[in-house]
């Protein structure tokens, strides 16, 4: 709904309170809830057609739409006695949206103080069978990427990943896990109990912040244990809108490099590191800068994780190696522009990636390598030598996701002689002007505060370095796989002017935007 559909349901709800003699409100500004939580129950707001809009002292202002039960308002009164009760009038898709974020509202106990405790309580008054809702809902709302079901002999644990790191979430007992889990058999469409690991999908409707309904795809995995079934959870709760160029949050010269390789109309694109570095949410934040009407894009994916407008996307099979290269091949008959390729695992798909890469396509796709360099090394060892390597390949991007710095509460502070002498020694050789200054330089540490749900963190930045293929880094690869080993095309890159893995990592450190502790975590050997 756009802004002036909302606008003419508003003006004639406010007419129509005029007609009845009622004050009216526009719920559309934000509402903080937080004081009113409480008041009533969501039951009895159902009930009554009411929710709380207002506390002066005891004055309750109360927001009634078309479809309230007027005859029930004057009992409610009554019901609430030592109040002060006012009638407004709001319209029906305002009500029905403040009733939705009221419905999340019992987890703004968790949200605030990361204190479990109250959730565990309330999720043991509920039938095993109706679990599921407010544990993806709470999941939603954290941000999780994935909740963990793990049984024990006596009971099972629930753990959310926040940002890369696993939380625990709440206990439940043995018998609960069971009913629990023979729910999720039948929400996925799995078979409970196998000797098999099984995989399935779950698609249900929560809340968002701003009492909007959305829907939450989620994949399944299941792996037989000691004590029942294993379970992950994926959630795919980032919104496709937000898989732009924008938010992967580059540097300036990282985004410049980044456009200048995607313009091409031919070549290879690469996005390098371990799993769960985020390589498969940026070639979609590339896909959707690329996409329009002119080109044609197809992808190749297992799975599909993002459904994208306007782009062709395959589902394929990667561990039949013959089918995913015969789908491969029909897809380059259909002459695409672009090509996204999900995962590049075998020579025969590096090989044919490569051939269309040179033949007028530009070919995006994952890798695994710990770097850029290695990435090269391990293309030349996979395919042999072969000249064309290098004037296929554009740019290559070696990344990892670390947890930002919540702005709110984290703590600067000066860093000890220790963290100074790894700061410089990252950092030796890079001209002054390409980062912060070491002398006087401050870092930040996490806190944790309401804002980040006391975690002391708020989302995950990219940290990357990337790898263009220079005439000076051809003629490298030209002498074969002897002489380019990973340090030698390291070397020879940073003298081209590429910025490592670990030097992002400091630099960023050095803006107080994460902890050098993390970055050592996540990129020292």
């Amino acid at each position: 709904m756009n802004d002036a559909d909302r606008d003419q349901i508003e003006a004639a709800t406010e007419q129509y309170a005029t007609q009845l003699g009622m004050p009216y409100f526009d719920t559309r500004p934000r509402l903080d809830i937080r004081p009113l939580v409480g008041k009533l129950t969501l039951q009895g707001m159902q009930a009554y057609g009411v929710v709380p809009l207002g506390l002066d002292a005891n004055h309750l202002v109360l927001g009634t739409s078309e479809e309230t039960n007027r005859a029930e308002l004057e009992s409610l009164k009554q019901r609430l006695a030592g109040y002060d009760v006012e009638y407004d009038f709001v319209s029906q898709l305002g009500w029905n949206r403040l009733l939705n974020r009221y419905s999340v509202a019992d987890n703004l106990d968790v949200l605030d103080t990361g204190d479990f405790s109250g959730f565990t309580e309330r999720i043991m008054n509920i039938e095993p069978k109706f679990m599921f809702e407010p544990v993806a809902q709470l999941a939603y709302q954290l941000g999780a990427s994935d909740i963990h079901v793990e049984p024990g002999e006596h009971e099972a644990r629930i753990r959310f990943r926040i940002d890369g790191t696993l939380h625990p979430i709440t206990i439940i007992p043995k018998d609960r896990y069971d009913l629990f889990a023979s729910d999720l058999q039948m929400r996925a469409g799995v078979k409970w109990g196998g000797d098999e690991p099984q995989g399935g999908r779950i698609s249900m409707i929560v809340v968002n912040d701003d009492g909007d309904e959305t829907q939450l795809n989620m994949r399944l995995e299941t792996i037989p244990s000691l004590h029942g079934e294993d379970v992950v959870i994926r959630l795919f709760n980032l919104s496709v809108q937000y898989l732009t160029l924008e938010n992967l949050k580059l540097s300036k010269r990282q985004l410049s490099t980044l456009l200048r390789s995607v313009a091409h109309p031919r070549g290879m694109v690469m996005s390098v590191g371990p799993t769960g570095s985020g390589k498969t949410s940026t070639l979609y934040s590339i896909l959707n800068h690329l996409n329009n009407p002119e080109v044609k894009i197809v992808t190749l994916e297992d799975p599909i994780e993002y459904e994208l407008n306007g782009i062709s996307q395959v589902p394929v099979h990667t561990d039949d190696k013959g089918l995913f290269i015969n789908e491969l091949r029909a897809v380059l008959r259909e002459d695409p522009n672009i090509i996204m390729i999900g995962e590049i695992r075998d020579a025969d798909t590096a090989k044919t990636a490569l051939q269309a890469s040179l033949t007028g396509h530009l070919v995006l796709s994952t890798f695994h390598a710990t770097n850029a360099s290695s990435a090269i090394s391990r293309l030349m060892d996979m395919i042999g030598e072969n000249p064309l390597l290098a004037s296929s390949i554009k740019l290559i991007m070696a990344q990892r996701l670390v947890r930002e710095l919540c702005k709110v509460c984290k703590e600067v502070y000066e860093p000890n002689r220790d963290e100074l002498l790894q700061i410089k020694t990252a950092l030796h050789g890079m001209p002054e002007d390409s980062h912060p200054p070491i002398e006087g330089a401050k870092l930040a540490r996490a806190v944790g505060c309401h804002v980040c749900h006391q975690f002391g963190y708020d989302g995950r930045l990219n940290i990357m370095e990337q790898l263009e293929i220079t005439p000076k880094m051809g003629e490298l690869m030209a002498h074969g796989t002897a002489a380019t080993t990973a340090t030698a095309i390291e070397q020879a890159a940073v003298k081209d002017g590429m910025v490592t893995l670990m030097q992002d990592g400091v630099i960023k450190a050095l803006e107080q935007k994460v902890t050098l502790e993390e970055v050592f975590i996540q990129v020292g050997e």
